[in-house]
């Protein structure tokens, strides 16, 4: 009884995160990367490409349960935040007390 209740715990944890980082990079990161004149249109695209990859993702991962268990989750998941977290370090633009104009002057 105590196993289901612990991968209930995990999948909650897993989903908050998740929810989390995907509202605060769609919501707030993303539209200040744009310029006005496309910011709709990006962050649209932007959008429309993590909605392909929800439709995809629970395929993917009941593959991986049923080969690797909660472990192959878990390892996707982290991997996937990890890449997210390097590709944003890398090549993020730091947008904290920046203005828009100052941002598009930024070298890319």
């Amino acid at each position: 009884m105590k196993e289901p209740a612990l991968l209930l715990g995990v999948g909650f944890v897993l989903i908050v995160g998740i929810y989390v980082l995907t509202a605060v990079l769609y919501g707030v990161y993303t539209t200040e990367l744009f310029p006005t004149e496309v910011r709709l249109r990006a962050n649209g695209l932007c959008n429309m490409r993590g909605r392909g990859a929800t439709v995809v993702s629970p395929f993917i991962v009941l593959a991986l349960f049923k080969t690797y268990g909660v472990q192959g989750v878990l390892g996707l998941m982290v991997g996937l935040l990890i890449v997210q977290i390097v590709v944003v370090a890398i090549w993020g633009i730091e947008t904290n007390r920046r203005g828009l104009e100052e941002l598009q002057r930024a070298p890319a």
